[in-house]
């Protein structure tokens, strides 16, 4: 299935099994020819969305003021990147990272 885009239905049906202890996410992702991360993804997409998060691909803006609590909460806590995106409905952890780094960049210049 190697280049082939996976679709939401078959995402949906992959989650389900990991889920429901059917397979794991190594099991799905060799399925599909992926990295083990991006079943991964997937899991924290439906947990946070539910199967609109496979369907809906809109822009979402997100607020200074969330950014700051997710950063916050991450850099002062055991959240993992999945719970700050389930937390505050992120698609993707690329979000935390990118917030994340580019706090740190703003303390850096500020000093």
């Amino acid at each position: 299935m190697k280049n082939e885009k996976v679709t939401p239905n078959q995402k949906l049906r992959a989650v389900k099994e990991v889920l429901e202890k059917k397979s794991t996410l190594r099991q799905v992702a060799h399925r599909y020819d992926l990295h083990h991360s991006s079943v991964e993804k997937w899991v924290t997409l439906y947990q946070t969305f539910g199967a609109d998060g496979f369907y809906r691909m809109e822009y979402t803006h997100y607020s200074a003021e969330l950014k700051q609590k997710a950063v916050k909460k991450y850099l002062t806590t055991d959240a993992s990147q999945q719970d700050i995106c389930r937390e505050f409905k992120l698609r993707s952890i690329s979000q935390i990272q990118k917030w994340v780094e580019d706090a740190s960049l703003n303390v850096y210049q500020n000093n």
